[in-house]
């Protein structure tokens, strides 16, 4: 009844309430089984450990602690048998004794360490010791070619098939699996076998040869490294990972390790569920019959992470990061992480050219022959190459210790695969950087390439959290992977904590930029991040695209505007005068909106690409719902605040935590090279500077009269014409685009609070 009494206009902003209460609802529904979750988790971390065994088959009724070496028949052979394979190792780190422990004990085993933790010895040592063969599944070539290259070297029987094996060693690898005789054949048993999850999954013969070194009791081990690719909610998913289902089932009997840098609570019963293994049991008080849960702590003291603001034009990018290279690490190995295939090839060719050959570069991506992968494998091993410029194809497994740097020149597609990408550097536990040259717009490109991922939006969103928080970079891994170690202090020495950054009361430039785009959406507007700033911030004359919009029910909506064609146009008094932040902060400010549903994306495929369009969020009506004067009177129920860059004058700056460790001579001569930059430049920065002058002509006048903007129509067009090509997800034509699949509502997946997020505040898988 009461919809009759209603005006069209109330009733919409009814419906809006309506939303926002069913969000909220399932939001705290979310909070509540998150928090049951949790409990349990710390309940079986603290079970105490009752009636100890001493050594046996992992079999015995009463619980068994790994961590108590003494227990064990191989106690005394593990550390002088490592020492004698591996000189470098001294000692074993974190828990590595204790896997082994449960590994020769015959246990299912889950292993979540950092990446350069020491992983492969928790498998391989066990391998040396134990009769029979250690069948190793990993995912790229790269990684098994540099363990098998270790392994042999260290005198171990190991062997790889990959496609870079020919058919005669391929025929010779699987009789040797197999176990089968030859006449005059002095070769020693295979001790470790390395192949893909693809080969698993598709090569008959392979499991023909593995089905035989089963029954002749030859198979001892099956190890499942980066075991977060099994579950579509990894950061890393491959689809023949999730054959891995039939191990078990073939091989009932053989322990299974599986091992990951990062692997939250969801995908880890997910990886459980798929592998065929037990419940989770602690590994100083394991349960018989259960899979043995190993963990250790996130945080590496020697990696320095940071997040340095990035050029919005490309070669003045490049530059950057050339700079950074030849000012701290010049000679030293890193990496380069690139989104694409393409950006990689185009960052290598940079790095020698603007460096004039000081950096040797080369690229790696998944279109190379695995003959080529292993030549600028061993080139960069061997210090012939100095960097290596890269998809995410390279890296996973990687053991050189002396890498100094990892850059990645846009974000991860998830914090998961950040955390594990920048773990490459300093495995030998001398400091190293690990940096993201962070822009709002590079985000917008991975979203459009995530869209048919499962979660692929929320996992980005954590990935926007990190690099435009404020805290210790420390915590934030912490809170997001629910690692208690790394939230109990601060690191000291990431960017955060070096200089904490200034952050902002933006609560009313966010009510500026959520009502321009609720009526500009209503008018059938269709704006890209930065076009939404561009307008609130007074250029372009407030011009912007207007498209046909169908309802729910199929029917095209009417716009007011459709008289104008294509185009529409939006006054700034609307909104109480242009938002006052430099175009880098707007364009922060509207990306923590969109990360933390206050906006959300709008998606158009093209032949290459998909666009990705910014439209109103869940959360937007909490602001848009009061006028501008309650918002200035603090009457909103949220406060947003986000750190910003540069120089600015936000609303309420403050200092984001306690006091910092001092300056950073690094971080300042860093920041001195990149405002030079900015106060430098050819010919590109002469447009940049005219762009500029324009702005600060229009900012003379709080807002431009209609005849002040007829004079600049023509500048306006020329300018709107081309933020598609500047904006829009689609300039390379090589991406990987899926276009199945449905992206879920991020609103039940993440939290909802106004303030800066940091990734507790997401899902963290």
């Amino acid at each position: 009844m009461i919809g009759h009494q209603l005006s069209r206009d109330d009733q919409s902003h009814l419906a809006s309430l309506d939303a926002e209460i069913r969000a909220v609802s399932e939001h705290l529904q979310r909070l509540k089984a998150d928090r049951e979750d949790f409990i349990k988790s710390c309940t079986s971390a603290s079970t105490s450990a009752a009636g100890l065994s001493n050594f046996g088959d992992g079999a015995h009724l009463s619980v068994t602690d790994y961590s108590n070496h003494g227990d064990f028949v191989w106690s005394g052979e593990l550390l002088p048998r490592a020492t004698r394979t591996w000189p470098s190792v001294k000692s074993f780190r974190f828990d590595q004794q204790a896997i082994c422990n449960a590994a020769l004990d015959g246990r299912d085993t889950v292993v979540v360490m950092p990446t350069g933790g020491g992983k492969s010895l928790c498998y391989q040592l066990p391998a040396i010791l134990d009769r029979g063969m250690t069948l190793v599944i990993s995912p790229l070539i790269s990684l098994s070619y540099d363990q098998c290259l270790h392994l042999r070297e260290a005198g171990v029987s190991c062997e790889m098939m990959s496609s870079a094996v020919s058919r005669e060693e391929a025929s010779e690898i699987l009789r040797r699996t197999k176990g089968a005789p030859k006449v005059g054949d002095r070769q020693e048993d295979i001790k470790v076998l390395f192949v893909t999850p693809e080969r698993v999954a598709k090569s008959k013969t392979l499991i023909s040869a593995l089905q035989a070194s089963y029954g002749a009791n030859r198979l001892s081990r099956i190890v499942v490294d980066e075991a977060h690719c099994c579950s579509q909610m990894g950061h890393d998913f491959r689809p023949d990972y999730k054959q891995l289902s039939k191990l078990r089932k073939l091989w009932p009997t053989v322990p299974i390790m599986a091992l990951s840098a990062t692997l939250g609570p969801k995908v880890l019963e997910d990886v459980r569920q798929i592998l065929g293994l037990g419940p989770m049991t602690p590994f100083k008080s394991a349960r018989p019959g259960e899979t043995v849960y190993f963990s250790a702590p996130l945080h590496r003291a020697n990696l320095h992470y940071s997040v340095v603001a990035k050029d919005s034009s490309a070669p003045r990018a490049a530059q950057q990061v050339v700079d950074w290279i030849l000012e701290r690490h010049e000679a030293h190995s890193g990496i380069v992480y690139c989104l694409s295939r393409k950006d990689s090839e185009t960052m290598s060719k940079n790095l020698s050219e603007l460096s004039e050959g000081r950096i040797r570069a080369s690229w790696y991506h998944a279109d190379l022959d695995d003959a080529s992968k292993m030549r600028i494998h061993e080139r960069w091993r061997s210090g012939k190459v100095h960097v290596v410029c890269a998809t995410i194809a390279f890296g996973m497994g990687i053991d050189l210790g002396r890498v100094r740097y990892v850059i990645h020149a846009s974000p991860s597609k998830s914090l998961d695969g950040y955390l594990q990408e920048s773990g490459r550097a300093g495995r030998d536990g001398k400091d190293s950087d690990c940096v993201l040259f962070y822009r709002p717009q590079d985000t917008l490109r991975i979203a459009g390439l995530v869209t048919g991922d499962r979660n692929g939006i929320e996992k980005l969103d954590s990935m926007v959290n990190y690099a435009q928080s404020y805290k210790c970079r420390k915590v934030l891994f912490g809170k997001y992977f629910r690692d208690s170690y790394g939230t109990s202090d601060l690191c000291g020495v990431c960017d955060n904590c070096i200089q904490p950054p200034e952050v902002a009361d933006v609560t009313v430039e966010s009510w500026q930029l959520l009502t321009a785009l609720e009526e500009m959406y209503e008018e059938g507007g269709r704006l890209t991040l930065a076009d939404l700033c561009n307008v609130a911030r007074g250029l372009g004359n407030g011009q912007y695209t207007v498209v046909e919009r169908k309802t729910a029910s199929g029917k095209r909506k009417r716009r007011a505007s459709q008289s104008k064609g294509r185009s529409g146009v939006f006054s700034v008094e609307d909104i109480g005068g242009k938002v006052s932040l430099s175009k880098e902060n707007a364009e922060r400010v509207a990306m923590h909106l969109c990360s933390n549903f206050w906006m959300a994306y709008e998606y158009n495929a093209t032949a290459y690409s998909v666009n990705v369009y910014v439209k109103p969020g869940p959360l937007a009506s909490r602001l848009t719902r009061l006028d501008l004067e309650r918002v200035r009177a603090g009457e909103a129920d949220a406060r947003i605040e986000v750190a910003l860059a540069g120089k600015n004058s936000p609303s309420k700056p403050r200092k984001a935590g306690e006091s910092g460790a001092p300056r950073h001579e690094i971080t300042k001569a860093i920041r001195g090279r990149f405002k030079s930059q900015k106060e430098g430049g050819g010919a590109e920065e002469e447009v940049e500077r005219d762009e500029e002058e324009w702005e600060d002509g229009v900012a003379m006048s709080e807002v431009a009269a209609p005849r002040k903007r007829r004079q600049n129509s023509r500048l306006a067009a020329a300018k709107h014409e081309s933020e598609s090509d500047t904006h829009d997800a689609g300039d390379d034509d090589d991406w990987e685009v899926s276009r199945s699949g449905r992206t879920e509502s991020r609103f039940s997946m993440l939290g909802m609070s106004g303030k800066a997020s940091s990734p507790i505040e997401l899902d963290s898988d």
